[in-house]
């Protein structure tokens, strides 16, 4: 069905390539500015996915009250996936103002082209989700790193807006010929889609500490917060919980087994909740808390961290990325640590949980994170960049 332009109003489309049918999409940031672009800024927001699964994707249903969704296709094979989108494109592009694509790459290239030539006009918009590893490919210190950044302008010539979520990578990749006048700072946010956020305000703050993920795995280093609770004064721990929230591996489990085992004095105070899939219950348990604790080896943006900060818990995060930064506000609103020292982030949690002023600290970091990454205010400066990119392009 054709999407008719009504007045002023503008027409995106966001096309995802990989398992893009899976329902938790309208909760991340690929759902997330669509939905919030178009209630708050009516825009007229389409996703494009593809059925990667046997069963029908049922969406949130206050997500698609808002955002149109189109199925292009049955396949997981990225090379028709590819073929569909081109075929989606050459019948509908007409229908839309900004095409939307995730990350750098070949495929963004000759679709955004082939987006050019199907309509000059459009504009062509690429959230590039970038990793350390996407970061150094443009500022490395490798020989002919110029001409290489030169080849990479050409290639994506045709996208005429990048965004990046680190405030570091933005202030030396906007330097670079490859971004430069074509990149604006545009970081993730926490999803209230579904929330009452009013009623989870409400619940008092307890003595507790949460780690959120995937327990066990060797990115997330668990043992490290371990170690840490090894290191502090039985009173202490005795007076608080630490909760360790989402599926975990078998050995880990063992891991926290033997822990309870060896340091019995502390072992009442060490739970498991297992996964929680139920985002209420899980901000219900950020509310709660004092302090979040991620220990990871690395991350990109570490989504627990600011859900944590948006409900008030005050973070205490191993450097897993320069996006600590950007999350603690400078070490302003929370506490970044060496990673894998469990001596000093121990002595991080000591300080804060005998701090009389953490509860101060708390909505400090709650308020930072309301303002920053909060969905409304980041798609108010994704409009803005639109705007003013859609200025330059027709001036």
């Amino acid at each position: 069905m054709d999407i008719e332009k009504q007045d002023n109003t503008k027409r995106i489309c966001n096309i995802l390539f990989g398992p893009s049918d899976a329902p938790e999409v309208a909760y991340k940031d690929c759902g997330m500015f669509l939905y919030t672009l178009a209630k708050y800024f009516n825009w007229n927001s389409t996703y494009v996915y593809y059925k990667t699964r046997e069963s029908d994707t049922l969406w949130n249903q206050e997500f698609s009250s808002y955002v149109n969704t189109v199925c292009i296709g049955k396949t997981s094979d990225y090379k028709k996936q590819i073929e569909f989108a081109k075929l989606y494109l050459r019948e509908h592009i007409h229908e839309f103002d900004v095409i939307m694509f995730f990350n750098y790459g070949s495929t963004v290239w000759k679709l955004s082209k082939y987006c050019k030539q199907l309509k000059p006009d459009i504009i062509v918009y690429s959230k590039l989700d970038m990793g350390i590893g996407g970061f150094e490919h443009f500022c490395g210190n490798k020989p002919f790193m110029w001409l290489r950044n030169y080849a990479e302008k050409l290639k994506s010539q045709y996208v005429d807006l990048f965004t990046v979520e680190t405030k570091s990578y933005f202030d030396l990749l906007s330097k670079t010929s490859v971004f430069r006048n074509r990149l604006g700072y545009l970081p993730n946010g926490v999803s209230t889609l579904d929330i009452n956020v009013n009623e989870i305000d409400c619940i008092s703050k307890e003595n507790i500490v949460i780690t959120v993920g995937r327990l066990g795995e060797y990115v997330k280093n668990n043992e490290l917060l371990l170690d840490a609770i090894k290191l502090l004064p039985d009173d202490i721990v005795k007076k608080w919980k630490f909760m360790f929230i989402g599926p975990s591996t078998e050995a880990f489990i063992q891991t926290v087994k033997n822990f309870k085992e060896r340091y019995p004095e502390k072992a009442d105070s060490i739970i498991m909740t297992g996964n929680i899939t139920d985002r209420t219950q899980l901000y219900t348990y950020c509310r709660r808390a004092k302090i979040i604790c991620m220990t990871s080896r690395t991350e990109s943006t570490c989504l627990a961290t600011l859900e944590g900060m948006y409900f008030g818990a005050y973070p205490i995060i191993t450097n897993y990325s320069d996006v600590a930064l950007d999350t603690t506000n400078r070490g302003n609103c929370g506490r970044i640590v060496e990673n894998g020292n469990s001596d000093k982030l121990s002595a991080e949690l000591y300080n804060a949980m005998v701090d009389n002023d953490l509860l101060s600290k708390c909505i400090i970091s709650q308020n930072y994170a309301r303002k920053v990454f909060d969905y409304n205010e980041l798609s108010k400066k994704s409009v803005e960049m639109l705007e003013n990119m859609n200025e330059f392009l027709r001036g």
